[in-house]
C-alpha cells in the first residue's frame, strides 16, 4: 500500500491557472494578526462517471474517515507566512452551516461575497474575537466560481472527487478534482468582504495507483483512503497559492 501511495504521489499531474486576485498586490495583514480558520467541507468524495451517453452517466458520493480540519490546518501552517499569524481552528456555527449552500456553493464568489451572507460570518468572528476568517468551503464547476479554465465536465462537480470515463482504456487513470474555495474574509463596518481568494478547481491530478474495483459504483473504504495523500497534496498546493497572496506588515 505504501509503495502504491508513493507511486501515486510521484506521478501526480497538475495543471494550475491564474486565480482570483493574482493580478492584485498581496493583501497586507499586521504581524501577529489572529485569524480564525473554519472548514465547511464535509469528509466525502464525489465520484462522477462520464458515460458515452448522458443517460449512462452517474454521480455517487461516499463518506471518508478523514480529518479535513486537520488537513486544512496543516496545509496553512506549513506556509512561511503563517508563522507571523495566529491561526486558530474554530467550529462553524449552525447559522454558518445553514448558509453554506446559498453563500458558498451556489454564490457567485468570482464577484465577491453576497451582502446578505455577512451575518453568520460576522457572528462567528465576534464569537472568536477576530477580525479575519479563513474559510474553506465546497463550490461547483461553474462560472460562479471560475470565469474560465473550468474542467470540461459536468457543472455538478462539487468539493473533492474523482472522474471516471466509460470510454477510458485499461491504462487510463481517473482524474481528481478540487471544486473548493479557500477564502480570507475580513470583517468590515458594512459586514464582511473577501480579501484573498484561491479557487481549487484549476488543480487537476490523476489517481496513478487506481485499479477498477469489483463494483465500479462503490469503492471499498481502503481504496478511497489511497486518495487522502493526494488530496492532502492538493490542499497544500492550494494553501500555498492562497498564502502567497498575503503580505505580513510590521
Amino acid at each position: 500500500m505504501n509503495r502504491l501511495l508513493a507511486i501515486a504521489l510521484a506521478c501526480l499531474v497538475i495543471t494550475s491557472t491564474a486565480a482570483f486576485g493574482k493580478d492584485k498586490a498581496p493583501f497586507s495583514l499586521p504581524k501577529g494578526t489572529q485569524v480564525a480558520v473554519v472548514n465547511l467541507l464535509d469528509p466525502e468524495i464525489m465520484h462522477y462517471h462520464a458515460g458515452k451517453k448522458s443517460i449512462d452517466s452517474y454521480v455517487k458520493v461516499q463518506p471518508v474517515n478523514w480529518n479535513v480540519d486537520e488537513m486544512l490546518m496543516a496545509a496553512l501552517r506549513a506556509q512561511p507566512v503563517s508563522a507571523d499569524l495566529t491561526l486558530t481552528p474554530v467550529a462553524p456555527t449552525d447559522a454558518l452551516l445553514r448558509s453554506r449552500e446559498s453563500c458558498f456553493v451556489s454564490a457567485p464568489l468570482v464577484k465577491g461575497l453576497p451582502k446578505n451572507c455577512a451575518a453568520p460570518l460576522v457572528g462567528l468572528a465576534k464569537d472568536a474575537n477576530v477580525s479575519y476568517l479563513i474559510v474553506m468551503a465546497p463550490g461547483l464547476n461553474n462560472s460562479a466560481h471560475a470565469d474560465s479554465n473550468r474542467l470540461d465536465i459536468s457543472e455538478m462537480l462539487r468539493g473533492w472527487g474523482i472522474v471516471t470515463h466509460e470510454f477510458a482504456g485499461t491504462k487510463d487513470k481517473p482524474s481528481l478534482f478540487c471544486e473548493v474555495e479557500m477564502l480570507l474574509i475580513g470583517i468590515t463596518p458594512e459586514g464582511a468582504a473577501i480579501r484573498v481568494r484561491e479557487w481549487g478547481g484549476s488543480y487537476n491530478y490523476q489517481w496513478a495507483a487506481y485499479t477498477v474495483p469489483a463494483d465500479p459504483k462503490l469503492f471499498p473504504p481502503e481504496q478511497l483512503d489511497q486518495l487522502q495523500p493526494l488530496f492532502r497534496e492538493i490542499v497544500q498546493n492550494q494553501a500555498k497559492q492562497f498564502m502567497d497572496q498575503v503580505h505580513i506588515g510590521s
